[in-house]
């Protein structure tokens, strides 16, 4: 039986494809990495850090609220979720912690994602600087509006910054980012990915100023740190 003669083409072709599809498949395991050894450990440390947060705060006193419904944990799939409502004798305000064991968890909820899902309307967002964990840094703060079953317009004001680990990375990295620009940066590492990350919003039911935000924030603050510091401590 003669042997079919093979086009001069595809015998350029057909190794060609087959390289390019074997570096995608290897491409495809690398980008899904396995968890690294002791993971699960440093997201149990990181869940019982936040179970500790204090109910009260200088002057602020603390009450648990309702979590974040079913479908929301269903799709962050979080290790913690936390969120508690804080009074003193002249305001109030609410805080949200969340940490998800996989970075790129949190692209699909942030402010303005998912306060726009629920019928928010943002109005304006911004970057403020502020004194918290041990430093300055920046967060970003959403304002929205909505109309109420009485035609009245109500307001929310939403501070929000993303907390990611920092041993354990390779490379030289923050372990605080305002938006979630950041986040996509980070994510882009493997195996940070695998690392997991917090977010953390303090949320007023009205309009408030950023200095307003950024003095709550402040007070606040010796709550938050010891979060941002066991999720940055990452794998040592």
């Amino acid at each position: 039986m003669p042997i079919p003669k093979v086009h001069p083409v595809m015998r350029i072709a057909v190794p060609v494809v087959s390289a390019g599809l074997l570096s995608i498949l290897l491409a495809l395991g690398n980008l899904n990495p396995s968890p690294p050894q002791g993971v699960d450990s440093y997201f149990e440390t990181v869940g019982r850090t936040i179970d500790k947060m204090p109910y009260r705060v200088g002057p602020w006193i603390g009450m648990d609220l309702n979590s974040a419904p079913p479908q929301v944990l269903d799709t962050l799939r979080p290790t913690r979720v936390l969120h508690r409502g804080y009074i003193n004798e002249n305001d109030r305000f609410r805080v949200v912690v969340v940490h998800c064991p996989d970075v790129r968890d949190m692209q699909g909820h942030y402010p303005a994602r998912c306060y726009p899902a629920t019928g928010w309307n943002e109005i304006e967002h911004e970057t403020i600087n502020a004194s918290f964990a041990g430093a300055e840094h920046d967060l970003t703060v959403y304002r929205f509006d909505r109309i109420g079953d009485y035609g009245e317009h109500i307001r929310l004001t939403v501070g929000v910054f993303f907390a990611l680990p920092t041993n354990g990375v390779s490379e030289e990295a923050p372990a605080i980012y305002a938006d979630l620009n950041g986040v996509r940066n980070a994510s882009a590492n493997r195996r940070r990915n695998k690392l997991g990350s917090a977010q953390l919003q303090i949320i007023f039911d009205s309009d408030r100023s950023s200095e307003d935000v950024k003095r709550v924030l402040e007070e606040f603050a010796p709550a938050l740190d010891p979060v941002i510091q066991t999720v940055a401590e990452g794998l040592n």
